[in-house]
């Protein structure tokens, strides 16, 4: 957007790009997202986006490139990236000619923000590492990454001074919170720290979430609290996990955990520890239950990602459908349906450019069913009877709607839900103003809240 600094309303500069930087008087360098998926990546252009010439995109669909910063000689670039997992990475060091792919820079952490100094003899970084967000400083091309901050507090977002003499940054803390909504109304049900993921037992009496030792953090602890007497346990002692589920009868939960190169492996365990947890499948993730103990995930490749099914076991892995998805969402709780994020068949239009849905997916055959013409969340109370539908990246509500009895999913149109508006005209449906994970019923929930304390502080360099 152009916002006028004397006032006045702001106008759109470019659609389908951010983290916008000029180059010099006539080019710019920005991130823009291939087709409407996830794939973003490094493009130049001028400001009418003529002669655009792509830097740099993840070699996976799934990768992200949210942020760069121009070294002062306009040679190289700092690019803040995510992998397939949608991780932050370390930040990579670009030719700003786009000839090669690099090199990661910084702290081995969760780079979110980099800059230059003046000269362009300083690399700067905002990163997580070992739980901790703080500021860090590499000179170019190949110094030792060093960090400046230190202490309780973490630092998020940099920017230099125009002489390099001192730093600006925000300093503060974020605090996730897990509340629950039922009868009696909207109380909190996390006790500490950072928590997310949340998930309501079926019977209501139990609140799952992950917690985390720092909001950057991309996995957690699994952590249980027992709404009537507000006493909460750690489920999982020592593992960290990026996503999980728990089965319907409160036994098991399957997860999601990275080994010690990073790649995501799905695990079974018993809630009770009577038994440690067993590898099932290696290279996925957003694992589910499904039904007649098959477990339904995300298969991660090198370049694409697919639906999958296997035994609790381990065996009897098996693609669910060809298409290649760009999310898993929830499974139904007969286990008969997944919700993911896909290109459609035809890769629609002209241009080339891949058309993207919402869909639910038959785990056991037969014709895939539209969603949402776009991006959406969709999910299923543990009850079956009301379907979850939310488009949080544009309005952060749930679309409560009613699925008729004796079948899984609701009477949609055969174009699916195009937005936020229609789904909350739905014949017997009802709007949540926030962002649910659904329970039992469509009147009980759980749902994330975020506090933040937070001031701009300039930090002198020596």
């Amino acid at each position: 957007m152009t916002v006028p600094v004397l006032g006045g309303q702001p106008t759109r500069f470019l659609p389908n790009a951010t983290g916008l930087t000029w180059i010099d008087t006539r080019r710019i360098l920005f991130s823009e997202i291939k087709g409407n998926g996830f794939h973003m990546g490094l493009v130049t252009a001028t400001e009418t986006r003529a002669d655009s010439r792509e830097v740099y995109f993840p070699a996976h669909e799934r990768g992200m490139v949210h942020f760069s910063s121009v070294s002062p000689d306009g040679k190289m670039t700092l690019a803040v990236e995510m992998d397939r997992t949608r991780a932050w990475q370390p930040c990579r060091l670009l030719p700003l000619e786009g000839y090669s792919a690099g090199r990661q820079v910084g702290p081995a952490g969760n780079c979110t923000s980099a800059t230059w100094s003046p000269d362009g003899r300083t690399m700067y970084f905002a990163a997580n590492v070992g739980g901790e967000s703080h500021l860090w400083r590499q000179k170019f091309p190949d110094g030792v990454p060093e960090q400046i901050t230190f202490g309780p507090a973490d630092e998020e977002g940099i920017a230099l001074t125009r002489d390099g003499r001192s730093l600006v940054t925000s300093v503060g803390s974020n605090r996730d919170e897990v509340w629950i909504h039922d009868a009696d109304g909207d109380r909190r049900v996390s006790l500490e720290g950072n928590a997310s993921l949340p998930r309501l037992s079926p019977d209501a009496r139990h609140v799952y979430y992950l917690m985390r030792r720092d909001l950057g953090a991309s996995s957690g602890e699994l952590h249980v609290v027992d709404v009537g007497a507000g006493t909460s346990d750690n489920v999982l002692p020592g593992l960290l996990l990026t996503d999980y589920d728990v089965s319907v009868d409160g036994q098991e939960v399957a997860f999601t955990q990275a080994d010690t190169g990073g790649e995501p492996q799905i695990w079974l365990a018993p809630l009770d520890r009577r038994s440690g947890p067993r590898l099932i499948a290696r290279g996925g993730d957003h694992v589910s239950f499904g039904a007649n103990g098959e477990l339904i995930f995300e298969q991660l490749g090198g370049k694409e990602n697919f639906l999958y099914r296997i035994h609790r076991d381990g065996s009897g892995r098996e693609r669910i459908t060809n298409r290649p998805i760009l999310n898993k969402f929830g499974v139904s709780p007969d286990g008969e349906w997944a919700v993911v994020f896909a290109n459609q068949t035809d890769q629609g239009g002209a241009t080339g450019t891949p058309v993207r849905e919402t869909i639910a997916v038959p785990v056991h055959g037969g014709t895939s069913k539209r969603i949402c013409a776009r991006l959406c969340g969709a999910n299923w109370s543990s009850d079956g009877r009301t379907f979850h539908i939310s488009f949080e990246q544009f309005d952060g509500r749930t679309f409560a709607i009613p699925v008729p009895p004796g079948k899984s999913l609701p009477d949609l149109p055969a174009e699916g839900i195009g937005t936020s508006v229609v789904a909350a005209e739905f014949p017997g449906g009802r709007v949540i103003d926030v962002h649910v994970f659904p329970g039992a019923t469509a009147s009980s929930y759980v749902f994330p809240r975020t506090h933040v304390q937070r001031n701009l502080y300039r930090i002198p360099l020596h």
